[in-house]
């Protein structure tokens, strides 16, 4: 004995029809959220208060990894020494003692004696994740609770290490990060990298992070307690992970505590980047994350807007006979204004070092852009089929269980 189910294609198509159009219309909200807290919060930043306890203010200690000359290096640690915060330290590391970065280093501290500033020579392999074994000296003999991890790639205003203690102190937040943007590019493949962190990126980061259901870090400027981490193990117990910054994120996050932004920034110069190091960088990204946050990183060709829009405009003409080509049209174009709208709000009020970021043209704006959004989805099937990321000049293979193995060289 059997049922036999019959459904009408008529349903079918309209239910068809009817998620088609709510996915597209669940990312237009989105992105226009994306848009709001950019340009409510970025376009006016407040004056920091912690800034104004004097000693009385919470002690910080600014931990800076270093390997190589990063473009901008010295413009990028100089915006450390000049934080407007009465009481921090900065700790610098550095895994060998002939790395040229120690140069800049000292050609600073000598700028700015009256910064407590020291340099650690030497790493400690705990785990695969280099950056960790750079920092966990670091780390361990840190003066503060409260530490920032902060890249050596980008510049942070003036006033953003006062802002993001603000943050920190109110009630039940654990952690405080910054927007990761990118600035300056002077190759063409550097400008699709400019677009994609200025504009797709940045909006699903802003907004998702407004929202506050889950953990969402990049670790390119990060703020939390030591003690809060070392609940979870400390900074070691997770040198097993290559996309540490994430994991962290969500292991403070499962302590009840959640994450805040401030108003501010972690700006990268990008100067020269080749198409191939451009589609090395897209890859690595999806590999880190395809085993950490699944469930994300299998959505995520649906949030890019070729894809996302062509759904919206299936589902309507499935609903409404609309024409396929008209309404993909304007609202492909409509996806455009918002992302130039809120590149050009996020390149305007980003820190710099020597004078203020100028937006790209509109004709270079529109080439990027389209270059970007044509090869979002064949780079990410490409890196979806591969687990071997590059990092730093070496070379790791990711497992299953997010963690990594090196590669070694021939």
């Amino acid at each position: 004995m059997y049922f036999e189910i019959k459904v009408d294609p008529s349903t079918l198509a309209a239910v068809t029809g009817w998620l088609l159009l709510t996915w597209h219309a669940f990312l237009i909200v989105l992105s226009l959220l994306g848009q709001y807290v950019a340009q409510t919060r970025y376009t006016r930043k407040p004056s920091p208060q912690s800034s104004k306890l004097g000693q009385d203010a919470p002690g910080v200690s600014i931990l800076r990894p270093l390997k190589g000359v990063d473009l901008e290096l010295a413009e990028n640690l100089r915006s450390s020494f000049e934080q407007r915060y009465p009481k921090f330290e900065i700790i610098y590391s550095v895994a060998k003692a002939n790395d040229p970065a120690v140069s800049v280093v000292h050609q600073l501290m000598k700028e700015y004696p009256d910064v407590e500033c020291r340099l650690i020579i030497g790493d400690r392999q705990v785990g695969i994740n280099p950056k960790v074994n750079n920092m966990i000296k670091s780390y361990e003999s840190a003066k503060y609770d409260i530490v920032w991890i902060l890249d050596s790639n980008v510049h942070v205003d003036r006033d953003t290490l006062g802002r993001s203690v603000d943050e920190l102190m109110q009630p039940g937040i654990g952690l405080v990060h910054h927007l990761p943007v990118a600035m300056q590019p002077t190759s063409y493949a550097a400008e699709v990298e400019h677009l994609f962190l200025d504009t797709n990126h940045a909006k699903m980061y802003l907004a998702i992070n407004q929202v506050g259901l889950a953990s969402c870090v990049m670790g390119k400027s990060n703020l939390y307690r030591r003690s809060d981490l070392d609940r979870a193990g400390g900074l070691g117990a997770f040198a097993q992970y290559m996309a540490e910054d994430n994991i962290i994120g969500e292991a403070l996050w499962h302590q009840g505590l959640r994450h805040r932004m401030s108003a501010d920034s972690a700006c990268q110069v990008l100067g020269r980047i080749t198409p191939s190091e451009y589609c090395r960088r897209r890859a690595r990204w999806v590999r880190l994350r395809k085993y950490i946050v699944t469930a994300a990183t299998l959505t995520e060709p649906f949030t890019e807007s070729i894809v996302c829009v062509l759904m919206g405009a299936i589902g309507a003409h499935i609903l409404f006979g609309t024409s396929l080509l008209w309404y993909f049209v304007f609202h492909w174009c409509a996806w455009f204004v918002n992302d130039w709208l809120l590149y050009r709000t996020l390149v305007i009020t980003a820190s710099y070092a020597r004078k203020p970021h100028q937006p790209l043209g509109l004709y270079q704006f529109t080439r990027a852009w389209i270059s970007r959004e044509v090869l979002a989805l064949p780079l990410y099937l490409y890196a979806m089929v591969g687990t071997r990321i590059t990092w730093r000049g070496q070379d790791y293979r990711c497992l299953s269980d997010g963690t990594a193995v090196l590669i070694a060289k021939n």
